[in-house]
């Protein structure tokens, strides 16, 4: 199956995806796993999103969808949520410490990037940048049928404010195994 840590003595990769819903994170990290040399394990927001109990969904201290107008939904994150996602972070510095090579898909909505890059200072870690044009975004997002329509336009102006990036790549101009091998050969992944 490849390369491991433990037989290179390297330390543990960590690819952190920021991009919004429906803009190919899972896609893209789904094709790293496929070609990196060494095994990365999938890990993704919703995952962690699902664990909250259903009474946090649509609840000021969990998981507000607003929706603003036909079009567009605000997500609005509180206090079991902040303490889900803050776990999810330090999981995966564990999952680091542990060996484990990871690739993250995930939407920041706050100072994630910088808690990443404290959490993962002894590691390798590489923050990317996924994007695409809204109509792009939004015809996916349609055509997915398990989102809701308009959480890619509440998050499109919100995501990457401010952001610095390891590499930024463009979903709508190239397909996931291609972005895959751009950051493979990037970070010699």
């Amino acid at each position: 199956m490849g390369d491991t840590n433990s037989e290179t003595n390297d330390r543990p990769q960590i690819i952190v995806l920021n991009g919004v819903s429906s803009v190919g994170k899972t896609s893209v990290a789904k094709a790293i796993q496929d070609i990196a040399r060494r095994p990365f394990l999938h890990v993704q927001m919703d995952a962690f999103l699902e664990m909250l109990p259903r009474r946090a969904l649509d609840h000021p201290n969990g998981l507000l969808f607003d929706r603003i107008d036909g079009q567009t939904i605000d997500v609005k994150t509180g206090h079991i949520v902040e303490l889900a996602l803050a776990g999810m972070r330090n999981a995966i510095a564990s999952m680091a410490e542990c060996g484990n090579n990871l690739v993250v898909d995930d939407v920041f909505f706050g100072d994630e990037d910088i808690e990443y890059r404290r959490l993962l200072k002894p590691y390798m870690l590489r923050v990317i940048g996924l994007f695409a044009p809204l109509t792009v975004v939004q015809d996916r997002e349609r055509a997915r049928g398990d989102r809701d329509i308009g959480l890619a336009k509440g998050q499109f102006e919100r995501v990457h404010s401010g952001r610095s990036y390891d590499l930024e790549l463009d979903t709508a101009s190239a397909s996931p195994s291609q972005l895959a091998k751009q950051i493979c050969d990037a970070f010699d992944l």
